[in-house]
């Protein structure tokens, strides 16, 4: 897995970032958001929402559960699952959303044994008022067998 490690030192300068990350992102691609309450993940959402068009602003889908967003690019779906006990976490139709379009999950880590194996980590830490830390995590690349 490659790893990359960045610092921001305010909201505005993780969607900046995130918007250039979004870039690279197609329909189809899932990112795995991690980080505790106030990290940065649907700060991180909004840029990359606003990249591919998407003009009313992405908000948590904390108690929605998943919100889809209509861009030019194609749907992005955020979802959350920080509310659902463990029960519910098993039964929330994931699997329904892959291929579908940009799949962006905060609080992935309470659903990572679920998640398709290209899946792009980032993990978000609050080191200040106002600056994060973001680690991107690649999933490494399959070997042709």
């Amino acid at each position: 897995m490659a790893f990359r490690t960045l610092v921001f030192r305010s909201p505005a300068e993780m969607q900046d970032w995130g918007r250039r990350f979004a870039k690279q992102l197609k329909p189809g691609d899932t990112v795995a958001l991690v980080g505790e309450l106030g990290s940065g993940k649907t700060t991180l959402v909004q840029g990359i929402a606003k990249a591919w068009g998407y003009r009313r602003g992405a908000n948590s889908p904390t108690f929605a559960l998943a919100n889809e967003y209509e861009t030019p690019r194609g749907t992005i779906y955020h979802m959350d699952m920080y509310r659902l006990s463990q029960r519910e976490l098993g039964t929330f139709p994931l699997e329904d959303y892959w291929g579908r379009g940009l799949c962006l999950i905060e609080w992935a880590d309470r659903v990572r044994d679920r998640l398709p194996s290209a899946a792009l980590e980032v993990h978000l830490r609050i080191t200040g008022p106002e600056r994060r830390a973001l680690t991107l995590i690649r999933p490494k690349k399959r070997r042709a067998v």
